[in-house]
């Protein structure tokens, strides 16, 4: 009789200057082409306003979320984000993700973890334990036990002049279970939606960046009659209001198919969204871009 047993490995860690403590309960184990539901416990101490929570993980599996607390979640080229314009206000809370093995997940698997918060205005970030998880290693390792046995007969065999009744012990079919090759075509189906990208709010501490000239959207001060600029700074799958960008100068939110984009600032000239762009770059939105209107509408 064979039993599998999952242990739950708890591990944690303390940052003494912040209090910051994280603790998971990733399985030991995970078998191939299976989905385990992730608990992870974040005492954030005093950390307040933005937050952000990243886990890495290795080719071959797939992160989506249960409940994030009210954050933005994305999972993008192996890594999930979690990111709070304000963090939850508990001073300890629990969020959930769904991981899911594929076939080609790699035996061990480390994931790594990390916190980001902001302290007296600066960025500053808490290194997480990692955790390492087994592929069905002990599946793998009592069924190969079986088979050893077959090749130790081979010896039972007296008359040594019939040579083909020596090739009888490798007839036994037992090499057969190689066929769990197979389940790599179970993978295919597997699609890993396209991720929106999440960018990194404007930390809360520090005043929005002032545009000298604000015209209205349908660009009646522009020197090309109609034609105005914004900045893009985010797009979310998920609908998004003004409320969680407080301290952005002019907001606008848009559903463009199925995403919720986000500009601020509004100019009249090319120049002055590029300054607008390049400060937002600096605020912690590496993708920010310029977009332009026609008349209020936005150009595709």
């Amino acid at each position: 009789m064979k039993k599998l047993l999952t242990i739950f490995a708890f591990v944690s860690i303390t940052n003494l200057f912040s209090q910051i403590v994280i603790n998971t309960n990733f399985p030991a184990n995970i078998a191939p082409e299976s989905t385990v539901d992730v608990e992870i416990k974040i005492n954030k101490g005093g950390v307040g306003n933005f937050a952000k929570y990243q886990l890495d993980a290795p080719q071959g599996f797939v992160i989506t979320s249960i409940d994030v607390k009210s954050g933005n979640f994305t999972f993008e080229n192996q890594r999930a984000k979690i990111v709070w314009v304000s963090v939850p206000s508990d001073p300890e809370f629990t969020i959930k993700l769904k991981v899911q093995a594929m076939a080609t997940a790699p035996n061990p698997s480390t994931f790594t973890q990390k916190f980001f918060y902001l302290d007296a205005g600066a960025k500053k970030e808490f290194d997480g334990p990692n955790v390492v998880v087994n592929i069905g290693s002990a599946v793998a390792a009592s069924e190969a036990k079986p088979s050893e046995p077959i090749a130790k007969e081979t010896p039972k065999p007296t008359e040594t002049p019939k040579p083909a009744e020596t090739n009888k012990p490798v007839e036994p079919k037992t090499a057969e279970p190689v066929k769990p090759i197979e389940t790599a075509k179970v993978s295919e189906p597997v699609k890993t939606p396209e991720p929106v990208k999440t960018p990194e709010p404007v930390k809360s501490s520090e005043p929005a960046v002032k545009v000298t000239k604000q015209p209205s959207d349908n660009g009646s001060n522009s020197s090309s009659p109609g034609l105005t600029y914004r900045v893009q700074i985010g797009a979310y799958s998920k609908h998004q209001t003004e409320g969680s960008f407080v301290g952005f100068d002019k907001i606008k939110i848009e559903q463009v198919n199925s995403l919720y984009k986000v500009t601020s600032g509004l100019f009249t000239s090319n120049e002055e969204a590029a300054k607008y762009r390049d400060a937002m770059k600096a605020k912690g939105f590496p993708d920010a871009f310029i977009v332009e209107y026609t008349n209020g509408v936005r150009n595709k």
